[in-house]
């Protein structure tokens, strides 16, 4: 299957071996005209004779059955914009912008269902497994951590993956309460916590920037604590074992048992090997229930409720 790639950033480097595994063949590569990064790219992969001098609008002009579409998050929605109207499939770097009013117009595009979005923590192994504890629980209470670099700018580029995740894996919520702690100094803001809920599920979201943590989601639910912590490792947790105090350690000690852990294994970046077999599916099937426009829409939203301050409608990227 041929496919018009754009893009040159680091990214690549993992999209280009898991697009091969699957089946994808690049016809054409190119981001900006003259782009050296492009070419080395190219070179590394052995794509010369694929090398597009005039930049993304030459991919454009390639006979392909697709596109992908990697660059920075400013120039994305630019380049869909003008690449939906071939009417082919786009498999697209999130968040794709990030304003959520500029994504409106997307919305409304005759093309707009050809949109897959590469949210590829969803396609972790490890996220596929709790998605399917999480669809046979009762429902419970969830803690989700998102310890990152400072501020707007990097929550709403990274820290959307760990949005995105928690919609897949536990549905649509609301926000039922929240509290920011807005660093008026550098106009952008420290952290923020968030109450929020769902018909099965309570969700309590803690988001500060460089703590000495790690990303995770840990699920509360019939008697069983599930652990995603980091989001590559799974841990299912199922009753306590006490410790009684003793010379070494005279404290009396609870630990959860392990039932089982699951950990991703794959040779490409979790995630990607996957979310280009669904692609794949995307195309030849017309299956939309994988991560489409609106899902991406719906997680930028989220971002931006919970940010959303004084400080944050200033703020600039």
């Amino acid at each position: 299957m041929k496919v018009g790639y754009i893009g040159s950033s680091d990214i690549s480097e993992f999209h280009i071996p898991a697009l091969k595994n699957n089946g994808f063949n690049i016809e054409a590569l190119g981001t900006t005209k003259n782009s050296e990064n492009s070419l080395k790219i190219c070179e590394k992969y052995e794509l010369e004779d694929k090398y597009c001098k005039g930049g993304w609008e030459e991919v454009m002009k390639s006979d392909v059955d697709a596109y992908i579409i990697c660059v920075k998050v400013e120039n994305t929605l630019e380049i869909l914009e003008k690449v939906l109207e071939k009417g082919k499939p786009i498999l697209v770097e999130k968040p794709i912008n990030f304003h959520l009013k500029s994504l409106e117009r997307i919305k409304k595009n005759r093309f707009v269902k050809n949109i897959f979005v590469g949210y590829n923590r969803r396609y972790y192994k490890t996220s596929r497994e709790l998605k399917k504890l999480c669809d046979k629980s009762d429902g419970g209470t969830v803690f989700v951590n998102i310890p990152d670099e400072y501020g707007i700018r990097q929550f709403i580029s990274n820290g959307c993956h760990i949005i995105d995740l928690t919609r897949y894996l536990l549905g649509d919520f609301e926000i039922i309460n929240k509290i920011i702690k807005p660093n008026s100094q550098k106009n952008d803001i420290d952290y923020f916590s968030a109450l929020c809920k769902n018909e099965k599920w309570t969700i309590i979201f803690n988001a500060h920037s460089l703590i000495p943590s790690n990303f995770s989601i840990s699920i509360n639910s019939d008697k069983n604590v599930f652990e995603l912590k980091p989001i590559e490792k799974l841990t299912i947790y199922e009753g306590m074992q006490i410790i009684p105090p003793n010379k070494e350690e005279p404290i009396r000690k609870y630990v959860p048992k392990v039932k089982y852990t699951f950990t991703e294994d794959s040779f490409y970046k979790p995630g990607f090997d996957l979310m280009y077999k669904s692609f794949r599916l995307f195309i030849e099937e017309r299956n939309f229930s994988y991560c489409n426009f609106k899902d991406a829409y719906e997680t930028l939203r989220c971002c931006w409720e919970f940010i959303e301050s004084e400080v944050s409608k200033d703020f600039k990227f």
